[in-house]
């Protein structure tokens, strides 16, 4: 049986309004500790302070190298045209809200958050269940629900009524937010979501032959989190339109091995 040509869902950059303040910060007699920049983000309205990275020695995980070639591009860059991706020094924290979730989908995200860790030497974490429902601003920082770092990345499961992106033939959308490091300096991902139409996915999981492709759809998001965007290449997964291919392709591989790879924050 062919597989049905789905729709995957545009990952979603957040945007963020940012401003640098100077705080006074007394480190002994040295005068160069007296002045620390600090960066904030607007979340609801109101300007919140960059979180300070939590303690890391060093990567979690050695960089993938690239051994393939092909079609990728990147969700954010720096001004260079390298990627901007997660600290690959602190683990890309995600939550799943279970409402809706079908039968399987919870082996379904947990295989495809095994996947894009494996290419991009990142390690992707499972922390737990949450009741933050999916929504198309998602504020990045949620102090009552998650404490004062940047929100996990939400795995959760909807519709088209309840989440207009997910209008007509679109199974799934994912990204994360651009945001800046605790002084201002560099830029990393965060706060990234991945909302999947529960019956569309649902509908997959109960054919025989449709778990290989849901579970692209979900590795297509997750990729979309991790900082790739859509390619102009049928022969790659992030290709808009799911087709034939149901894992990842050389560019693919390529793309997720370079967003692993970028520094880490002091």
């Amino acid at each position: 049986m062919d597989h049905p040509r789905r729709r995957v869902g545009l990952g979603t950059g957040l945007g963020l309004v940012v401003a640098a303040a100077a705080l006074a910060l007394g480190v002994g007699g040295d005068p160069s500790g007296w002045f620390r920049p600090r960066a904030y983000v607007e979340v609801e309205g109101r300007p919140v302070a960059v979180p300070e990275p939590a303690p890391a020695d060093g990567r979690l995980l050695p960089p993938v190298p690239v051994t393939t070639s092909g079609a990728h591009a990147f969700l954010h860059t720096a001004p260079d045209g390298s990627p901007v991706g997660y600290d690959p020094c602190r683990p890309v924290r995600y939550v799943v809200n279970p409402a809706g979730m079908p039968d399987g989908g919870d082996a379904l995200v947990a295989e495809a958050a095994a996947v894009v860790s494996a290419a991009s030497g990142l390690v992707v974490e499972y922390v737990g269940t949450t009741d933050e429902a999916p929504a198309v601003e998602r504020p990045l920082i949620q102090p009552e629900r998650y404490g004062h770092a940047w929100a996990p990345v939400l795995v959760a499961w909807s519709d088209e009524e309840h989440l207009p992106e997910l209008a007509g033939e679109v199974a799934g959308v994912g990204g994360s937010a651009a945001v800046p490091g605790a002084d201002g300096r560099g830029r990393w991902l965060a706060a990234g979501r991945v909302v999947l139409d529960a019956a569309d996915i649902g509908a997959m999981l109960d054919r025989p032959d449709g778990a290989a492709h849901a579970r692209a759809i979900a590795v297509h998001e997750l990729a979309h989190v991790l900082g790739l965007d859509h390619v102009d290449d049928q022969a790659e997964l992030m290709y808009p339109v799911s087709a034939a291919r149901q894992d990842l392709g050389p560019g693919d591989r390529q793309g997720l091995a370079l967003v692993g790879q970028v520094a880490c924050e002091d």
